[in-house]
């Protein structure tokens, strides 16, 4: 079942406190939730013989019957149990909604825009060059990041291009227009030819930024990476801890994957990013 066999029935118990018309639904070999007739989790545990092309093509299945269905690993699910409850929240349309003209625009340093994202964004806070707020009386209710302005000579001498790299409301809000509202402030004082952000195929199916005006692009790969049993972090390959990849370079007995499954780590998938720009 994987760290925790009884996390899945949690997941139930805890949806089902707010949202009651819920069920199970058991397709061999998936477990998923039925949130409402729209809205599905796909409960995936850390022990499992899945291959990302295999969940890609269940939420597709879902995505042609007008549903939405999203993959909630385990370890997510332990990790960041609020931020998960804050997006299904979100999904069913239960949260509050303020409208972004009533908030302010500010600018925000590196810290709380960290504190803020590691408490509302599923993926937590990850380093960016510029950060905005939205504030209503003096209270921060949404974060967005964005990169530097890159040079993309491929496409002109001139051309320049920036990443939306983080975006997140405070728990159960939805501030309608509020990104749209900060997006418009970042690209007054810098300077863009397009603005490119991603979608976490796990989570979404971009249809935020279609409403917003960006434009599909492309999807990445689903990626490996490893999951630390005891910490709960994740690693792509590359940002392994040091001193874990000093160690296995030290001994010739051991494969990578063999390696970090003898010292706790498990090797888990996603199912990739969906890739939008938003032209100027």
């Amino acid at each position: 079942m994987g760290l925790n066999p009884f996390w899945q029935e949690d997941v139930f118990l805890t949806v089902q406190a707010f949202q009651r018309d819920i069920k199970w639904l058991h397709p061999a070999p998936y477990c998923i939730l039925q949130c409402n007739g729209q809205f599905f989790i796909h409960l995936v545990s850390l022990t499992n013989q899945f291959e990302p092309k295999e969940l890609i093509a269940l939420q597709f299945q879902y995505q042609q019957e007008g549903k939405q269905l999203v993959h909630l690993w385990e370890d997510v699910w332990l990790a960041r149990r609020a931020q998960v409850l804050m997006r299904v929240r979100s999904f069913l349309g239960l949260n509050q909604i303020y409208h972004g003209r009533q908030s302010q625009i500010v600018e925000i340093d590196s810290k709380t825009a960290q504190h803020f994202l590691d408490m509302h964004h599923l993926q937590g806070y990850i380093h960016a060059k510029y950060h905005y707020g939205l504030t209503y009386h003096d209270e921060l209710l949404a974060v967005a990041s964005f990169s530097s302005a890159r040079p993309m000579k491929s496409k002109g001498v001139a051309y320049q291009s920036a990443e939306l790299v983080r975006f997140a409301s405070a728990n159960g809000l939805t501030i309608a227009g509020g990104l749209s509202k900060l997006i418009r402030h970042f690209t007054k004082q810098i300077k863009l030819n397009d603005l490119m952000t991603y979608a976490d195929r796990d989570w979404s199916l971009g249809k935020g930024y279609d409403k917003l005006g960006f434009s599909y692009a492309n999807e990445t790969e689903p990626a490996y990476l490893y999951v630390n049993s005891s910490t709960l972090v994740r690693y792509f390959p590359h940002r392994l801890p040091a001193k874990i990849v000093l160690d296995f370079e030290a001994q010739k007995d051991l494969n990578l994957d063999d390696f970090l499954a003898f010292n706790g780590y498990i090797k888990l998938f996603n199912t990739g990013n969906l890739k939008y720009y938003l032209y100027f």
